[in-house]
């Protein structure tokens, strides 16, 4: 790469370009860009609420860095690999893991010198990391809610994948209080309708009087 170009901000996003649940039927297709952005959301409310209500050594903003480069493998060029398909044996899994590692890599390298140490930990993640862990409960969280979406329209195709998301989901409210606590606060009224979310808001008396003086 000329040490004037880079094409790491060019690959990054292509990320609109990625089409998740690539071999199931959707009700809305789901755009890696939009999973990245609503995963980084949610991981900062993670991070926020390890560190502020279980006052845990946790920085939000890592943590939600993690998930915004949780994915830089399929920007790179991996794409989506449906998980039947990535765990259908171990030898498939430690190939398609291999692969990830060397597009990260890739991406990685196409960064001026100067910046890839500050964004090799956030590409490569280390899954020991808590930061990292978080960043990944906020993604199996965002494709839980997915998975219920597609099944709140009556898209079965969805079934089994959001039973696979409940067991993941289960297993990180059990490691970390954090998800607990989101799951227990945010979870059901991220499912609502937007009446149902701004319910406690007065913004449909005030349109009503208006509407009613008019």
């Amino acid at each position: 790469m000329s040490k004037n170009h880079s094409a790491f901000i060019g690959l990054m996003q292509r990320a609109k370009n990625v089409k998740r649940w690539p071999l199931m039927a959707q009700f809305q297709d789901e755009i890696l860009s939009t999973h990245i952005y609503e995963a980084a959301v949610v991981a900062h409310m993670l991070g926020a609420i390890a560190a502020d209500v279980f006052e845990e050594d946790i920085d939000p903003d890592r943590v939600a860095s993690m998930a915004l480069f949780h994915e830089g493998s399929e920007i790179a060029g991996m794409s989506d690999i449906p998980s039947p398909v990535k765990y259908h044996d171990p030898e498939t899994t430690t190939a398609i893991k291999k692969l990830e590692r060397r597009f990260e890599a890739m991406l990685i390298k196409t960064l001026p010198e100067k910046l890839q140490a500050r964004y090799q930990p956030l590409i490569e993640q280390d899954k020991e990391d808590a930061h990292v862990r978080l960043a990944k409960a906020a993604d199996v969280l965002c494709a839980y809610l997915k998975c219920d979406y597609e099944l709140s329209k009556s898209n079965g195709e969805f079934s089994n994948a959001k039973q696979e998301m409940e067991i993941q989901l289960g297993k990180y409210r059990e490691l970390h209080p954090c998800v607990d606590y989101f799951c227990q606060v945010f979870l059901e009224d991220a499912k609502g309708t937007l009446d149902e979310q701004t319910r406690d808001l007065d913004w449909v008396e005030r349109a009503n009087t208006l509407h009613l003086s008019e």
